[in-house]
């Protein structure tokens, strides 16, 4: 993800646009807040799981395209993992 100024924005829309269209999700920030955030329009299911993934900071590895795709990390359980068990059962 990129950070861009309202005025970068407002001086390079055209190129902010093509890096949108390419896969890169831009947030738009205003006095140091996120304000927005621009991400290509997506059909793609597998696309929006990796661009889900990425957001979530769970890839451990690959290039950006989901055949290359090389682990997800693991996240620490908030319980027991035999009450992670039990519920995977139900």
């Amino acid at each position: 993800m990129e950070n861009i100024g309202v005025k970068e924005l407002r001086d390079g829309l055209s190129g902010i646009l093509k890096k949108v269209e390419n896969g890169v999700v831009i947030r738009i920030m205003r006095h140091g807040k996120a304000v927005a955030e621009l991400k290509p329009l997506m059909t793609n299911r597998k696309q929006l799981l990796l661009n889900n993934l990425k957001e979530n900071d769970m890839l451990g590895g690959g290039s950006g395209c989901i055949g290359l795709l090389k682990s997800v990390k693991n996240r620490l359980p908030d319980g027991p993992v035999s009450d992670m068990i039990a519920e995977d059962r139900r």
